[in-house]
């Protein structure tokens, strides 16, 4: 059985080169045509013909003239080859657009500092304000928290006698006045924290920028 397989493809292989012989021969036997042959190969054996043979259709191809290899044409990729390939496109596509918004960011720091001095002045001077605001809202806890303290004070004088309604007033009204006050100190905190960790990436980026440019030249 195997030997007849063979023997078949033998055969197959031997009528196409025949074939492909007799477009040859053909041109030959005119001086100045040309001969075209298009050719493929289907399941390990080869096909010819002077115009595309069907079975090339939707597989890889050549067309010759004359012997010369005019066109190749690919076969179609398969759905794993486009999947991979649109996979490889949209990372190119994100690739493309990240490198984009980082030049754009690039540009905007460099327009917004003159200098990394410049930077780490304008860095200084925002840290400082917020210092500043943060000293104050400290100070005024501290003393809502001794207002707090002399209320409490004032409560354990009464020696477990009632609460008149203002100074259960007052000290509800000054526990609100410390809420208020350590949530302010809180936010500023917070917001010197974000901008010391801002000013850093921009320190750093900064760095990175200036450092891949070229050194002037020196006349």
């Amino acid at each position: 059985m195997e030997h007849m397989m063979r023997y078949g493809d033998f055969l197959r292989n031997a009528i196409a080169a025949a074939a492909l012989a007799a477009l040859s021969f053909a041109a030959d036997a005119q001086p100045g045509k040309v001969m075209r042959v298009f050719s493929c190969e289907v399941h390990g054996r080869a096909v010819y013909g002077d115009t595309l043979p069907k079975e090339c259709y939707g597989r890889a191809w050549v067309e010759k003239r004359n012997g010369i290899v005019v066109h190749r044409e690919d076969a179609p990729p398969t759905p794993e080859e486009s999947a991979r390939r649109r996979e490889l496109a949209r990372q190119q596509e994100e690739a493309r657009k990240e490198a984009l918004k980082k030049k754009r960011q690039d540009e905007a720091l460099l327009e917004r500092y003159a200098s990394l001095e410049a930077l780490v002045q304008h860095r200084d001077h925002e840290i400082a304000g917020l210092d500043k605001s943060i000293g104050a809202l400290r100070a005024e806890e501290e003393k809502l928290s001794a207002r707090r303290k002399s209320l409490d004070d004032e409560q354990a004088a009464l020696g477990g006698k009632p609460v008149s309604p203002d100074l259960r007033k007052a000290i509800g009204y000054a526990d609100e006045e410390l809420a208020r006050a350590r949530a302010a100190i809180e936010r500023k905190v917070n917001e010197r924290d974000s901008l010391r960790q801002r000013f850093d990436a921009d320190h750093r980026q900064y760095l990175e920028i200036t450092s891949s440019k070229p050194a002037p030249k020196k006349n």
